[in-house]
């Protein structure tokens, strides 16, 4: 284990070093307009092909606060998902869930060119509507304001999240759209791309960690027969056993629980197959000994 990088965290180092950058261009050469035009999310900027910025318009944020509490939300969320999830899948995840929150807020945006999105909040409201789906009833302790516990279920800290995202995009920015002062005043705040990086998490928990079907998008069994040469030879009658393990190369053994222990730390533990988690099971017992 330790092979490989943990993804994530780089993800954190890129987003912390990204507002260190944009602090020192700004308080040094006055580069506030040049980051909102190259790296910022802008309607302008996607029509100059500058499609880069679906993406880096994360690195950029509104002050120490408004990158604390994404940073502190993708971290807490993300410790919480690696053993599910993965390193490598979880900061891919990440990403696409900044994408799909810059898209969404571009197709409520296009009639308003000159607004401007930065900020990597589609993340950590994209993790946190994974973890909620995944741990619905158990009960978690947030800390308000920093200082007052709170003990809740994620279900009902995820119905919160929605509610008030919600709110914000059918009362303050679909008014915008329209050319019509907002319904409530909710502040400058790109709700439609907190939901975007929502309907990301949705999609994954349900698609890919349940497996759900729907109607417009069938599972299908697809059977694939190899060539001859290809096919295993098929055990004798009464052959059949549970996978042993050779015990008498203890290194070979550790090299090989490294080797899951990688995969688990890439893919999380789902990716594993039988013979995979049998080899954990008989080999935790083995090298303690």
């Amino acid at each position: 284990m330790g092979k490989n990088p943990p993804y994530l965290y780089w993800f954190l180092g890129v987003l912390v070093g990204g507002f260190v950058l944009q602090m020192m261009l700004v308080a040094w050469f006055r580069m506030s307009g040049v980051l909102s035009s190259w790296v910022a999310l802008s309607p302008s900027g996607l029509m100059s092909f500058k499609v880069w910025t679906l993406a880096s318009y994360a690195l950029l944020h509104g002050g120490f606060w408004h990158l604390l509490g994404n940073g502190l939300g993708i971290f807490f969320l993300g410790r919480a998902l690696l053993p599910e999830v993965g390193h490598k899948r979880l900061t891919q995840l990440s990403v696409v869930m900044i994408v799909a929150g810059g898209v969404l807020w571009t197709l409520v945006h296009l009639t308003s060119p000159g607004s401007v999105l930065i900020g990597a909040s589609a993340a950590s409201l994209g993790l946190l509507t994974l973890f909620c789906l995944l741990h619905p009833d158990e009960t978690i302790t947030l800390l308000l304001f920093f200082i007052l516990p709170l003990r809740l279920q994620p279900k009902w800290l995820l119905w919160g999240a929605l509610a008030i995202n919600g709110a914000g995009f059918l009362f303050y920015e679909i008014p915008m759209l329209f050319g019509a002062p907002p319904l409530l005043d909710m502040g400058p705040v790109g709700w439609s791309a907190h939901l975007g990086g929502m309907l990301v998490g949705y999609l994954y928990y349900a698609f890919v960690m349940r497996g759900v079907s729907a109607p417009w998008m069938p599972r299908r069994s697809v059977k694939i027969e190899p060539p001859s040469w290809m096919r295993r030879k098929k055990a004798a009658a009464g052959s059949a056993r549970p996978f042993k393990l050779n015990i008498s190369n203890r290194s070979a053994l550790r090299k090989e629980v490294d080797r899951i222990l990688d995969k688990i730390n890439h893919e999380g533990f789902g990716a594993l197959n039988a013979e995979e988690r049998d080899i954990l099971e008989q080999a935790k017992d083995i090298l303690n000994k």
